[in-house]
C-alpha cells in the first residue's frame, strides 16, 4: 500500500520570518520527493525475486528505503512542530523538559546550539523521548537514517541547507534556527510527546491524531479516481491575493474565484461528486464546500490542497488551460 501525504498543519504565509516560497518548496519538493521516492522503492521491493536478487541490489534498495522513510517521517514531524507563536511549552512537556534539562532556558540554549553547530553541513537536530533512558534527549543526526535506537522524536529541526537557503542564504543557518524556534507550535509538540509517553501495555483511550476528516478526499484517492475516469468535478477555488502565485492546477479542474462564489455556485452540478481544492486545503476550500453543500452539491475538500497534490507528484496543467 502506498504511503499517503500528510497535509501541512499550518498556512505557510502566516509564519513569522519563514517565507511561503521556502516552505512550499520544502514541502512539495523535499518532503514530497522523499515520499514519492519511498513509494517507488516499496513498489520495487514488492516486485523483487528475493531468492534470485543480487546482494548489491538488495543492499541498495533496503538502504534507500531506510533513508527515504526516515526523510518522510522526520519531515512530517518538522512541519507538525511549526505554525505556532513560539514561546515556552506548558503542562506535562514543560515539566519533563525542566526535569531533564534543568530549565526551559537551558533546554532552549542547548537545542539551538546543537542545531547551529550543524551549519554548513546537513542533518537534523531532534528532541527525542527515550523509553530506555526514561528522559528527553537532544539528539544530533547526520542524516535521515541516523536515529537514537528506540527513541520517539517529539520535535525535529531540519538542518539541511534546503530548509533555509531560499530565505537566509547558505550562511544563514543560525538566523534560521532562531526563526524556527520563534514559530514552534507547542500544543502539537506537546500532543506528540503525550503519545510517545503512553505506556505500551495498558489499554488506554488515545484520541485520534487528526480529528474527524471523513469528508476529506486524500490526494492519492483523487488521483486514482481521475485515473479511473470517474464522473466527478474538480473545483479549484482561489483567492485573488493568491492568484499571482498560481501557475498550475489539476487537469480538468474548473477554476473559480472564491470571492465570487455566490455568482457561480449554482453552475456547479448537483448530480456528481465535486472535489474542492485551494492552495493548502484550509478555510478557502472548506468554506466553499460548506456553501455548496447548503445548495445541495455533494462537495468535499481536497486534503492539503494543491500543495499536497504537488507533494505526491500529481499531474498538473498550466492554469490558463483549466
Amino acid at each position: 500500500m502506498a504511503h499517503s501525504v500528510a497535509p501541512l498543519p499550518f498556512k505557510p504565509p502566516r509564519l513569522d520570518g519563514l517565507s511561503e516560497r521556502l516552505l512550499a518548496s520544502h514541502y512539495e519538493n523535499n518532503y514530497g520527493g522523499a515520499l514519492r521516492r519511498l513509494n517507488d522503492i516499496d513498489k520495487r521491493l514488492g516486485e523483487i525475486d528475493w531468492a534470485a536478487a543480487s546482494v548489491f541490489e538488495i543492499n541498495g534498495l533496503k538502504r534507500e528505503e531506510l533513508i527515504a522513510a526516515g526523510s518522510v517521517i522526520l519531515h512530517e514531524i518538522y512541519f507538525d512542530g511549526l505554525g505556532g507563536a513560539g514561546g515556552d511549552p506548558s503542562g506535562t512537556l514543560a515539566s519533563a523538559i525542566e526535569r531533564d534539562f534543568g530549565s526551559l532556558a537551558r533546554w532552549r540554549a542547548e537545542f539551538a546550539a546543537c542545531a547551529k553547530a550543524q551549519a554548513g553541513g546537513s542533518g537534523w537536530t531532534l528532541l527525542v523521548w527515550s523509553e530506555r533512558l526514561n528522559r528527553l534527549v537532544i539528539h544530533w543526526a547526520a542524516d535521515h537514517a541516523h536515529g537514537l535506537g528506540g527513541g520517539a522524536p517529539v520535535l525535529a529541526l531540519d538542518m539541511y541547507e534546503h530548509a533555509y537557503h531560499i530565505d537566509f542564504g547558505a550562511k544563514g543557518a543560525s538566523a534560521y534556527v532562531d526563526t524556527v524556534i520563534r514559530n514552534l507550535h507547542w500544543e502539537r509538540i506537546g500532543a506528540r510527546f503525550a503519545r510517545a509517553t503512553v505506556p505500551r501495555h495498558p489499554v488506554v483511550d488515545v484520541p485520534p491524531l487528526q480529528g474527524d476528516v471523513s469528508n476529506d478526499i486524500a490526494p492519492e484517492r483523487l488521483r486514482q479516481l481521475l485515473a479511473d475516469k470517474q464522473d466527478l468535478v474538480v473545483l479549484d477555488v482561489c483567492l485573488a491575493e493568491d492568484r499571482p502565485k498560481r501557475t498550475d492546477t489539476i487537469p480538468g479542474a474548473l477554476f473559480r474565484p472564491r470571492e465570487t462564489l455566490l455568482e457561480w455556485a449554482d453552475e456547479i452540478p448537483k448530480d456528481k461528486p465535486v472535489i474542492v481544492s485551494c492552495v493548502y486545503g484550509f478555510q478557502v476550500s472548506r468554506e466553499a464546500v460548506a456553501e455548496l453543500r447548503r445548495r445541495g452539491v455533494d462537495a468535499r475538500p481536497l486534503s492539503g490542497g494543491i500543495a499536497a497534490w504537488h507533494a505526491i507528484g500529481g499531474p498538473t496543467v498550466p492554469l490558463t488551460q483549466s
